[in-house]
């Protein structure tokens, strides 16, 4: 009898361990994607074409539902007689993402929700009657959320749509405070690799 009962308690734990190692074919296909492309390098595309700035984004996966990343924005030097101030120049906007409904076998995809940090500078020009041009440059920061959508092929090509808006701080000393709200989006294309 102690032999049956000792058979049966080894079998049902053979059993037991064999069915916690198997993993199912998308689950392979996961854990090897994202063991592999954990980052993304875009350009948004809306930035070139609409103002002539250029402005690219890093993004590290850190797992199916969430990531981290940084854009960077440089506003370039124009030749039209178009008025840029209170644009920022140059901004670093570091952010946080959690992806929801993804049901797809790659991660960090699909809708997105997004806290950032936007540390920016930008130009107050004021051009008096008397001829007297006065250009003053400031260092402001901003907080904000955004939404979007993350396209990803299989072979690593995204497409990223996103908006958010964001309020400043109050960290410059502008005397004339215009602009309190922030815009952030575009259309990102790039490769994750």
């Amino acid at each position: 009898m102690k032999k049956i009962i000792l058979f049966v308690f080894f079998s049902f734990s053979l059993i037991s361990l064999a069915q916690d190692e198997e993993q199912t074919d998308s689950q392979n296909r996961l854990d090897s994607f994202t063991s592999i492309k954990k980052r993304e390098l875009s350009l948004d595309v809306t930035a070139a074409l609409v103002l002539p700035a250029i402005s690219p984004r890093y993004e590290h996966i850190l797992g199916r539902y969430s990531g981290v990343g940084a854009d960077l924005f440089i506003l370039l030097d124009n030749d039209d007689d178009v008025d840029y101030s209170d644009l920022e120049k140059f901004s670093f906007t570091p952010y946080y993402r959690q992806y929801f409904f993804s049901k797809e076998d790659y991660g960090a995809k699909g809708f997105y929700a997004e806290g950032f940090l936007k540390f920016f500078t930008y130009e107050d020009y004021d051009q008096f009657p008397s001829g007297f041009d006065d250009t003053e440059n400031y260092f402001e920061t901003a907080i904000g959320v955004g939404i979007g959508w993350k396209w990803v092929s299989n072979s690593g090509f995204l497409i990223d749509l996103g908006l958010g808006f964001g309020r400043d701080l109050g960290i410059a000393d502008d005397p004339v405070d215009d602009i309190d709200i922030r815009v952030r989006g575009g259309l990102n294309f790039g490769w994750r690799f």
